[in-house]
């Protein structure tokens, strides 16, 4: 399957406020069924213990299914996202915080 091209003036895009923010910090399991791919998220967490130490754990936040054109649209967009973290890092300040 070829990448996906960028034809934003044909896809109606509705911003729903609502909309839940998912926030991970590793990607441990991922796999594909039916043609379906599917992504696991997990967030680390730190769970105080009895004995006053603490205990970290990863816990699932999220559970991505989508096509391979919606992994392929979101991989790019991560690339997309790296390379801005790049460019600041090699440029002025203001390249981290610029949106696409």
């Amino acid at each position: 399957m070829s990448e996906p091209t960028d034809k934003s003036a044909d896809i109606t895009y509705l911003d729903i406020p609502t909309a839940p923010h998912v926030y991970f910090d590793i990607a441990p399991a991922h796999g594909v069924i039916a043609n379906g791919v599917e992504v696991e998220l997990a967030a680390r967490t730190l769970n105080p213990l009895a004995d006053g130490s603490v205990e970290v754990k990863f816990v699932t936040t999220a559970r991505l299914r989508c096509s391979q054109a919606g992994a392929l649209h979101l991989r790019n967009a991560l690339d997309a996202v790296l390379k801005m973290f790049e460019a600041s890092q090699q440029g002025p300040a203001s390249a981290a915080s610029k949106l696409n």
